[in-house]
Formats: C-alpha cells, sequence, structure tokens
C-alpha cells in the first residue's frame, strides 16, 4: 500500500497548503502573503477545495508533494467544456528520502492530465527539473516570442536598452487604430475568440478587471470594426516605466498597422516602450502592426521580462504544451506568469 494519499487540497487544509509553499517553495511568497490572491488564482468554490494536487503522507499527515493548477473555468465557468488546464508550482520535498517521493511527484503532475474534459495543458518557464520531465513524456518544448515598438521621443532607455527605433517594414495600406474602453461595456460577441485556449468576454474581465493587486488597462483594437482587446499592465521600475502587452482576445491576423497609435499611447503613459510576449503567432502579424522582433542573439538589445525583483536583461521563456487542438497560442497572462512576485 503506498504511503501517499492523492488528493486537491481542501479548503479547510488552506494552512498545510500556504506552510507548504512557504517553506518547500519560496518563503514569503506573494501566494503566502496575500489569501485573496491564492483564492483569486486557484480557489475552487464548486468543489469547495483548492485547485492543488497534493501527495499527503499517510504517517506524518504532512504534504510532501504539490503541483498547482489554473483551469480557464476559473474566471469563466462556462469555458469549463473546453478543458483547457495550465500548470503553476510544482514541486516534492528534498528532504523526504523515501522511495515513493519522486513517483509521487510526477502522479501528481499526471492527474491534471484526468481533469474535467481535459484538452490541453500547458506550463510557462520552466525548471530545468520539470523540462527533463517533459522531455520524457514527449510534450513539446519551446520559446515565446518577444516583440517590441520603441518610444522614438525616448533618448535615455533606463529599463531597455539600445533598442531600435521606427518601424519601416510596417504596412501601409491597412492601418488599424486603438482606443481605450471599458471592459465592462463590452459585451459577448463583439469580438470573437479565434485562438485556443479559448476565452471570453467574461474571462478578460474576471481575469483581469477583477485583479486583487495589479491594475489593467484595455485597449480596442479596431478597423471597421473591433477587431481584438489588447489587454495591457502598465511596470513601474522607479521612475520609468514600459507597457506590456498581458492577453488578447481577437484576431491579431487582422489587425493592421497600429504604430502611430501606439507612438502615442506611449507618450501619454510617459513609457519607454510597449512589449508583446507570445507562442504561436505569426511573426508577419507584427511586422505588420510595426513591432521590432527581439533577437535573443543580439545580446546589446535588451527587453527585460523580470521586474519583481527587476533584472535588466533579456529572459528567455519557455513553454511546454500538451493540446488535442491545433491553434495553441499562449500570452504573458496565461499560466501563472503575470502574477505579483513581491509584495
Amino acid at each position: 500500500m503506498s504511503i501517499y494519499t492523492i488528493k486537491k487540497v481542501p479548503v479547510n487544509e488552506v494552512d498545510k497548503l500556504v506552510l507548504f509553499i512557504d517553506c518547500y517553495w519560496k518563503k514569503g511568497h506573494a501566494l503566502v502573503k496575500s489569501r485573496a490572491l491564492l483564492d483569486f488564482q486557484h480557489l475552487n468554490k464548486e468543489e469547495g477545495c483548492y485547485n492543488f494536487i497534493v501527495a499527503e503522507n499517510n504517517e506524518t499527515k504532512e504534504y510532501d508533494a504539490l503541483v498547482g493548477f489554473i483551469s480557464t473555468a476559473q474566471y469563466d465557468k462556462k469555458l469549463i467544456e473546453n478543458g483547457d488546464y495550465w500548470g503553476a508550482i510544482w514541486k516534492f520535498r528534498e528532504d523526504v528520502t523515501n522511495c515513493e517521493i519522486s513517483n509521487a511527484a510526477f502522479y501528481i503532475w499526471k492527474r491534471i492530465f484526468k481533469q474535467p474534459y481535459f484538452q490541453s495543458y500547458a506550463a510557462i518557464g520552466i525548471s530545468e527539473v520539470a523540462k527533463r520531465i517533459y522531455e520524457v513524456s514527449r510534450i513539446p518544448i519551446a520559446s515565446l516570442n518577444q516583440y517590441y515598438i520603441a518610444n522614438e521621443t525616448v533618448d535615455n532607455f533606463k529599463i531597455g536598452a539600445n533598442l531600435i527605433k521606427g518601424n519601416t517594414n510596417a504596412c501601409s495600406s491597412h492601418i488599424s487604430h486603438i482606443k481605450s474602453i471599458d471592459i465592462n461595456q463590452i459585451e459577448e460577441g463583439d469580438v470573437k475568440a479565434v485562438y485556443k485556449p479559448i476565452k471570453s468576454i467574461e474571462y478578460i474581465k474576471n481575469r483581469y478587471s477583477k485583479h486583487p493587486i495589479y491594475k489593467y488597462m484595455f485597449w480596442g483594437i479596431f478597423s471597421e470594426t473591433l477587431n481584438a482587446i489588447f489587454v495591457i499592465r502598465k511596470v513601474q521600475v522607479k521612475e520609468a516605466c514600459v507597457l506590456r502587452v498581458i492577453d488578447v482576445l481577437g484576431d491579431i491576423s487582422k489587425i493592421g498597422n497600429i504604430y502611430d497609435d501606439i507612438q502615442r499611447l506611449l507618450k501619454e503613459n510617459n513609457a519607454e516602450y510597449l512589449d508583446f510576449m507570445n507562442y504561436g503567432l505569426d511573426e508577419a502579424c507584427f511586422t505588420r502592426m510595426g513591432f521590432q522582433h527581439l533577437d535573443l542573439n543580439q545580446e546589446e538589445i535588451i527587453v527585460p521580462n523580470y521586474f519583481e525583483p527587476f533584472e535588466k536583461k533579456n529572459v528567455k521563456l519557455e513553454i511546454a504544451y500538451k493540446s488535442k487542438c491545433d491553434n495553441y497560442v499562449a500570452f504573458k497572462g496565461d499560466s501563472d506568469q503575470d502574477r505579483p512576485n513581491v509584495l
């Protein structure tokens, strides 16, 4: 008989969950310090549990291994039948030496694939240990691409470095325009979700406008009609700031040249640049809009990704995903990437 019970964390054991994260993942982690953030990201009210699967030691009654996950249905219950899940914290106790701990850590991760209606799984930001497991499990690993538009009026970049200004390759015949929108005034059907995992207006509202800590802006991208919604977060580093595209709802392929509008919004926000990280979208879409592609081989050009704490360096952000559908697209706000790291 196994020494472990595999289960989701019941609500009445949340203190054990928080203690595990604090002791074995990261001392003072944001999910430890903020119950509101933990509930926002992982509380499953319908099942009366947190979306963490644990290996509980039957002898000590402690958690010896843990994996967290996030379903798109966390922010819109109607999406449950799409079966889309992202990985979060995945950790086993290194001070535990029994012969079952490694298998238990692997097994709890595999249990994510048994969640209701399962269709896809992805993890963004991968440890070397997890990477080896993904490779053995034949789960593809790729990297997110990063694009940017630099503020032409900035002479001395404090956050980025040596950014290329202008984009002569942007589309000249197809111009789109950007307008700040009130997301609560947008209804389902106003913009169509075209990428997997499927999201909805309800998802965007609950995931971003109701976030307990971060504040987001919403930009509508219009040609003749609303083509897409960009979810934007302003990131401050001392006296400097940047704008980041965190998520998108809509069809990127229908967006034309937005370079001039981005310049206007960068100036209005006194921001050094706008960046956009994603996996699965054609680079030609970004060239047409007016973006530059960040080439990680050109080390002198820096568009940082770590801000809490801030590190002025480029980051190769990897994604591992398993999907039963084509057209899988990931953004910076997917998985557990866009959450506070320092409180």
